[in-house]
């Protein structure tokens, strides 16, 4: 007995001293790697950006192995931290950052797989909606010089379905780019649900940790809650779209208190801020101010300038001479009118930034966005490289930063725009943005939900057109236009849209988030009056906690970086966006009421079969 304690202290002592044996090892191979990790992206960067459609096929293939090279280092790094056992490592940051080095070889763990198929199939949905193969309703009837030539999705289908008065028309469409594409969507779609599967697998970490790219222990979670908080809101903004429809287009087209039919649904949403919409008897868009105006005296290359204006004004540093010249991309100045979109593209601490030489207040808007891009960017360029990833919440900072600058009162302040103030301007534009924000949500949940289980296996793609309806029914109101074919696959183009960077929950997020930090940047700015009228431009209380929360990437837990903004905060909800349409909702529970609209709907009548 006498021998048992000494023997039990040396055997303490040891086990201490390999744990923290083990944690320096782990912090070691941490550090190393954060180097190795931070000068792979400095080279995708470069062979991304001397890339271009002029290249031969050799230089083409060169840059190819070098990517094909440095994904395999990538895939190393994420194979030699998988070794290394979680549970014993004790620091909680060592941990943290080992469970991100685990997931940074990605889809690039398939190998040649990667290159060879997934590529190549998300490369096809994406040309789902660019390929000419639709041919146009009635022959060409409804076309300009009633031209017969096919048709694509985009921009083609999309300008049509932004115009057309016609159900029919519309209809049509809709079923012909679904029928057409059906096969190969199902194919390629697959292929990449299978991808993510078989590379978690093979990272051995969770499938949905490796397609959100963060913890998704509470993300649907707090989208559910989101959801609730909205639903009631949704529901009058339902309600008034279903009758306004229901009285266009007879009840033969939208039941009265049914959901509505998505042609027709889609076309309330890309007709928000068109004239002859669902809204022109109540607020005719003859009675908007003419957003273009405000901007007309500005070149491309001022737009970007003032965008970034909005961040300096913030306490953000300018950007400096070296992104002017080398990370802003100059647009196509032989095709000055060509409407481009403005486009980033983001590997920190490199952002670079491609803006369009047609001057629009919508490409302002763009700008403003695509900026916190650059300005997050900047802020985490110190930290190590496997916290770049910050939980894409530069979109919701964006999005915050869109909403000030669009405010009637930033407009009225800087770009000494008139006409926007009045009463009944002020109900026009919100009232239209509500249409174009609420009625959008629930898709974008519906669209992350349907991509969570079939990732999870609790659906597969022989019943996953059945699930897709039922949840669009359940959460948004919608039904298809005629009865569906459970094998069918239905999703709309939007769905397949930059699908390998969960583009949908994305959206959800920023556009949820986006409002509370929105509401939270105008308390702090101290702004007065309502909420949609806010303009936090100016506020270095403001751009201090923007800092502060940008700064630390994804170093910290979810919860805790955005607490850096809401101090008080409980996760993702709905009612900061709530307050912002408050005027709309008073307009809408009026109008309900007195129209004895059902609110709500009932089961559809349409089937899959």
């Amino acid at each position: 007995m006498s021998l048992l304690l000494p023997l039990l202290l040396i055997a303490g002592i040891g086990c201490t001293s390999a744990a923290a044996n083990l944690d320096l090892e782990a912090k070691t191979f941490v550090n190393q790697s954060s180097d190795r990790y931070y000068r792979f992206y400095n080279e995708i960067a470069a062979e991304t950006y001397s890339a271009n459609n002029e290249d031969d096929f050799d230089a083409l293939f060169s840059k190819l192995n070098n990517v094909k090279r440095i994904a395999e280092e990538l895939v190393s790094i994420s194979r030699q931290a998988g070794g290394f056992n979680l549970d014993r490592i004790r620091d909680p940051e060592t941990k943290h950052a080992m469970q991100e080095l685990r997931s940074v070889g990605d889809l690039f763990v398939l190998g040649d797989d990667y290159f060879s198929s997934v590529q190549m199939n998300l490369a096809a949905l994406q040309t789902l909606a660019t390929d000419k193969d639709i041919e146009p309703y009635l022959d060409g009837a409804n076309m300009p010089d009633q031209d017969d030539s096919p048709l694509a999705y985009y921009p083609d289908i999309q300008k049509i379905v932004q115009s057309s008065r016609d159900a029919d028309e519309l209809k049509y469409y809709w079923e012909a780019w679904r029928e057409k594409n059906q096969l190969w969507a199902s194919v390629n779609f697959y292929t990449i649900v299978q991808s993510y599967q078989r590379a978690a697998k093979i990272l051995d970490v969770p499938v949905h940790r490796l397609w959100y790219r963060s913890d998704s222990t509470e993300i649907l979670q707090q989208m559910e809650q989101a959801m609730t908080e909205l639903r009631p809101a949704y529901q009058e903004l339902h309600a008034f779209v279903r009758r306004e429809l229901h009285q266009k287009y007879g009840g033969d087209v939208v039941d009265p208190n049914g959901p509505i039919p998505d042609h027709l649904f889609q076309q309330v949403l890309e007709q928000a801020w068109a004239g002859g919409s669902i809204l022109e008897q109540y607020y005719p868009r003859a009675q908007l101010p003419e957003f273009d105006l405000f901007v007309n005296h500005l070149s491309a290359k001022a737009m970007v300038n003032e965008s970034e204006s909005f961040y300096t004004s913030l306490g953000f540093e300018p950007l400096s001479g070296d992104f002017h010249r080398n990370q802003l991309k100059e647009p196509n100045e032989d095709r000055p009118n060509d409407d481009c979109r403005p486009s980033i593209f983001d590997l920190t601490p490199h952002v670079y930034l491609m803006y369009c030489e047609k001057v629009s207040f919508r490409k302002l808007m763009q700008y403003h966005s695509h900026m916190a891009r650059v300005y997050y960017a900047q802020q985490k360029r110190r930290l190590p490289s496997y916290y770049f990833k910050a939980y894409n919440l530069e979109f919701a900072v964006g999005e915050a930063v869109v909403l000030s600058a669009s405010a009637p009162s930033h407009l009225t302040g800087r770009l000494s725009a008139k006409g926007v103030l009045s009463d009944q301007a002020l109900m026009n534009r919100l009232f239209r943005m509500a249409i174009h924000t609420i009625l959008s949500i629930p898709q974008y949940y519906v669209h992350t939900k349907v991509m969570h289980d079939l990732l999870s296996d609790t659906v597969d793609m022989d019943t996953v057109n059945r699930h897709y309806w039922r949840l669009l029914e359940q959460h948004a109101g919608i039904e298809p236009p005629s009865d569906r074919a459970e094998g069918a696959i239905d999703f709309p183009y939007k769905f397949y849209v930059n699908i390998d960077q969960s583009f949908q929950t994305q959206k959800f997020i920023s556009e949820i988030l986006g409002y509370q930090f929105y509401r939270q940047f105008c308390r702090k700015s101290l702004s007065r009056g309502p909420l949609h009228n806010c303009d936090f431009y100016g506020s270095f209380a403001v751009g201090n906690d923007l800092k502060s929360m940008m700064s630390l990437g994804s170093k910290k837990p979810w919860k805790e970086v955005v607490g850096k903004i809401l101090p008080n905060n409980t996760g993702l909800s709905s009612l900061a966006l709530l307050e912002y349409y408050q005027p709309v909702l008073d307009w809408l529970k009026k109008y309900n009421k007195d129209a004895n609209s059902k609110i709500g709907w009932t089961n559809t009548k349409k089937k899959i079969v």
